[in-house]
């Protein structure tokens, strides 16, 4: 392994890059670097701390020693093993170097992750997969690791023992096609052409959810190319080690369907055939000016997600593909070199190496719930500081335009909208611009923060009341285009609820929380729609609640975190705890608490739409439960005795151990938060001591 202790992390705005420095003195290595890298970080320790006002206190010291200089907190928000091989398949194409020390840490990571079974699964948490496998296999082998290696070895063993890499799905097929892995024969037709379709076409890609249309943006523009890599030596040998048959006699055309059984999680439905049926035929007898026009189409779309996010581009399968796209469209070009350095904002070197995250990070979205928790703890004014630096980081990271002619590219207003990570990714999150408004609400009752114009609060208000769905809930980024009928088309075989922008219990419950909490600051503004809004938002949380009392997650480990938001937001709204939606909600909490006095589900609770439960209970979910009965005022004992399994775990320096990954996407794909156990805990612990303790305690 190399030498952690020279790998320093630059911030800017947010932005994280991890470099290798080889004349760095170790012993100049900061605290959060350290902690970072799994190295002794020298936090402060304390004795075991026997109150929760204590535990708080401790909890929020380990917040403000790991602190960035620019106000937010770095995380690890790796998890999807299906992510690295994009960014180093796309330096092995177009040529850019990611360095020797960078490849090192990303074979240390795949050793780390690697599965008795010889494979590699959907995400770290994961059963092992043809996806993951095919894909980390290759990427190994364009690292440099041998074939006779035991982590290769054991990797084609697993391939092997599942038919081989014929049967990874369409994402797999597509990348090993530009790798020259697998012939465009194998492949389901995505010719660009679709967006030329007219805009009130039901089923135009431009009404799909955001992140897989500018996913099959680029793929189609590069479907239409077709320009695999050129064959070498190395390439030829990876096509005979990752397949059962022989290379050169395999009917391709016969497997544009074909996905393991392992890895499949949504069956092609009987009209995504048919529709890929009929693109095949298009694609026989298209015209090549119609295809002319149609690549010039998708090119001013490209050009418009790159510079709309400076490069960085909105998550980190599209961020390759584009980078690839501009390769191949003006080689290496100025366009092209600012692609490559924004490449380097996903990668993060963590204990386990060197991985990509599911962002450029997760800054702003950790940083809303470390200000909230501290505040809710009661210990705003002994952490002025730390505050105020980060609501300076709130205040940089608002979203200031809208994308140039924004309606033409299929893109929402996002004047005043906060991001998920930076100021300079630039999209529009819902739950993150409703977290922004009412963090910065929240801290108008502290004279030494300066607050933000109230005319930059009236745009946020103005972009979460443009995104509320007429079903009274909100999305993700964008309204909800088209129909449920759409996820007929949705090709990905291991993703669910992919193709449209689907409401979310959580990202309602957040905008439904800032839309109160701006309401008792401005009631005189747009009252009757912020009202509106509201109303809708509760009857829609009321309409989608379970019968036997539960929500279910959509982008975290699952019925306890939508449970939370749930909640609190209609807590907010104006309900009561007897109300039958709540009483029901906290019943079936209790009904699941462990005998040890905590919580905990696992990711199936996400697929399966029911509580799966862990084996042992896991501290965030166990946080996130007690902070929806203290809300209510439920009665104690259950409640002590969550805080007290989540006080048992804490750490002489004041920290938690990360216990699972408690994020997800698309259901069926874990990703990490380790930002969760230091904000949910202390938040939990604060409000226990506030509510319950008396100030001298």
């Amino acid at each position: 392994m190399a030498d952690l202790t020279r790998w320093r992390l630059f911030i800017d705005r947010g932005r994280q890059i991890w470099k290798f420095m080889s004349d760095a003195d170790p012993s100049s290595q900061s605290t959060v670097e350290k902690y970072l890298l799994g190295l002794d970080s020298e936090l402060l320790t304390f004795p075991r701390a026997t109150t929760p006002r204590e535990a708080a206190r401790q909890g929020a010291e380990v917040l403000r020693q790991l602190q960035s200089e620019d106000g937010h907190w770095a995380n690890d928000y790796g998890g999807p093993m299906f992510l690295t091989p994009g960014i180093v398949f796309a330096s092995y194409i177009t040529g850019f170097d990611l360095g020797d020390e960078r490849r090192l840490q990303l074979v240390r990571y795949l050793g780390n992750q690697q599965h008795a079974d010889g494979g590699w699964g959907l995400h770290i948490d994961g059963e092992s997969t043809v996806f993951g496998t095919v894909l980390n296999y290759v990427m190994a082998r364009l690292l440099g690791v041998e074939t006779d290696s035991k982590m290769a070895s054991g990797a084609r063993q697993f391939l092997r023992k599942h038919g081989g890499a014929i049967g990874v799905p369409s994402w797999g097929k597509f990348w090993l096609f530009l790798l020259n892995l697998y012939p465009r024969d194998g492949l389901n037709a995505l010719p660009p052409e679709l967006w030329l379709l007219p805009r009130w076409c039901p089923f135009h890609p431009g009404k799909m959810w955001n992140h897989a249309r500018m996913i099959y943006l680029p793929m189609g523009y590069l479907f239409a190319m077709n320009r695999p890599m050129p064959l070498n030596d190395l390439l030829r040998s990876i096509r005979q080690e990752i397949y059962v048959e022989d290379y050169d006699k395999i009917d391709w055309s016969q497997h544009r369907f074909t996905c393991a059984a392992i890895d499949s999680k949504t069956k092609p439905t009987m009209v995504l055939k048919l529709a890929f049926g009929a693109l095949r035929i298009y694609e026989r007898f298209h015209s090549s000016w119609i295809r002319s026009y149609a690549l010039d189409e998708c090119r001013q779309m490209l050009t418009v997600e790159d510079d709309s996010t400076n490069f960085v581009c909105v998550a980190s399968v599209n961020k390759p593909l584009n980078t690839i796209c501009e390769f191949f469209t003006h080689g290496n070009s100025e366009r092209f070199k600012k692609h490559v350095d924004r490449i380097f904002d996903y990668l993060w070197l963590g204990r386990d190496g060197m991985k990509t995250q599911g962002y450029n990070g997760s800054q702003f979205w950790d940083t809303c719930f470390h200000m909230q928790a501290i505040v809710h703890a009661g210990l705003a004014e002994d952490y002025k500081e730390t505050l105020q630096r980060a609501h300076h980081y709130l205040d940089i990271s608002q979203v200031r335009e809208d994308v140039p002619n924004c309606t033409r590219y299929w893109r929402h207003i996002s004047k005043g909208a906060f991001p998920f990570s930076t100021r300079d990714h630039g999209w529009p999150v819902t739950d993150n611009t409703a977290e922004g408004l009412r963090t910065t609400l929240m801290f108008r009752q502290f004279g030494w923060i300066k607050p933000l114009e109230d005319q930059r609060l009236f745009d946020t208000v103005n972009v979460i009341l443009s995104l509320q769905n007429p079903s009274g809930g909100w999305g993700s980024y964008e309204l909800k285009r088209a129909g449920t009928w759409m996820e007929w088309f949705n090709p990905s075989e291991v993703f669910r609820d992919i193709m449209v922008d689907f409401e979310h219990p959580e990202c309602t419950s957040a905008c439904c929380l800032a839309l109160c909490k701006f309401r008792d600051h401005f009631p005189e503004h747009r009252t009757a729609e912020v009202n509106s809004a509201i109303r809708k938002a509760v009857a829609f949380l009321k309409r989608i609640q379970l019968p036997e009392g539960t929500w279910i997650g959509n982008w975290a480990v699952c019925i306890t975190y939508a449970s939370w938001w749930a909640v609190t937001a209609l807590l907010a709204a104006g309900e009561t705890a007897s109300s039958p939606a709540i009483k029901k909600s906290c019943q079936f909490l209790v009904s699941k608490q462990m005998a040890d006095g905590g919580w905990g589900e696992t990711l199936d609770s996400c697929l399966e739409k029911r509580w799966v439960q862990r084996d042992t209970p896991e501290i965030v979910q166990t946080s996130w439960a007690a902070l929806v009965l203290m809300s209510c005022d439920w009665n104690r004992e259950p409640i002590d005795r969550a805080i007290e399994l989540i006080m048992s775990r804490q750490k002489a320096d004041g920290d938690w151990d990360v216990e699972a990954s408690l994020g997800v996407f698309n259901a069926t794909c874990a990703i990490s938060y380790e930002s969760y156990k230091n904000a949910f805990t202390v938040w939990a612990l604060g409000v226990y001591a506030q509510k319950y303790q008396k100030p001298s305690a």
